[in-house]
């Protein structure tokens, strides 16, 4: 009987410091569709002593979108009335047609470059769609941006045979802060040159370092 109550109290103890050392962080995880549209999804990571031992990924986000008048002020209610009839006053922050009031700094960064009049242009011109006669190849591009600034670029590759898909491939490529993006689709470049700036760059660069520091000590 004591053996029984010495286990379950070292369980008891055990479970306690377990829970004790359990914590979370939540991040959001940004991407450009192929369309050129902004997604933005909230990362839970959950921790075991600061070691990730689950991670939760909620659904794609977007901003909400507003009318703009000719002045390209938003027309945006100064209030609304919610479910439980109480009145809220609205917030809003727009670039472009997009409120992105309470959204975080890298989404608003984002919005910014891929809502610029010159890359909406350009991203029109450069985005292909299939005619529906004979066989035809289209290529796009998706993109995906990590907490250090590196843009993981998704080239899709299709191939229509009378507007029938018949094959689709993937090819995945980075542009880490610092790189020549010059060369890369519309959408991909306009992310690298307003998110890598110097001091994105300059972190970007030192976190490396530090991980060859690492390997290095091993």
């Amino acid at each position: 009987m004591k053996t029984i109550i010495a286990i379950i109290t070292a369980l008891a103890i055990t479970s306690l410091a377990y829970a004790g050392e359990m914590t979370k962080q939540e991040t959001f995880a940004h991407s450009v569709t192929e369309n050129g549209k902004i997604q933005v999804r909230m990362v839970t990571e959950y921790l075991d002593d600061g070691v990730v031992v689950d991670k939760k990924v909620g659904e794609p986000m977007t901003p909400d979108k507003v009318d703009i008048d000719k002045d390209g002020k938003p027309i945006i209610p100064d209030s609304i009335v919610d479910e439980e009839g109480v009145v809220v006053p609205v917030e809003y922050e727009n670039i472009g047609n997009l409120n992105v009031a309470g959204w975080d700094q890298e989404s608003k960064d984002i919005v910014t470059a891929i809502t610029d009049k010159d890359v909406e242009i350009a991203f029109a011109a450069e985005k292909e769609e299939p005619t529906g006669t004979g066989l035809e190849t289209i290529v796009t591009y998706d993109r995906t941006v990590d907490d250090l600034g590196r843009i993981s670029v998704r080239r899709i590759t299709r191939i229509y045979d009378g507007g029938e898909i018949v094959s689709k491939k993937f090819h995945r490529s980075w542009i880490m802060p610092g790189d020549d993006a010059s060369k890369a689709d519309v959408m991909s470049k306009a992310l690298a040159d307003k998110i890598h700036t110097q001091p994105v760059i300059d972190a970007y660069d030192a976190e490396m370092a530090e991980s060859s520091s690492i390997i290095e000590d091993k």
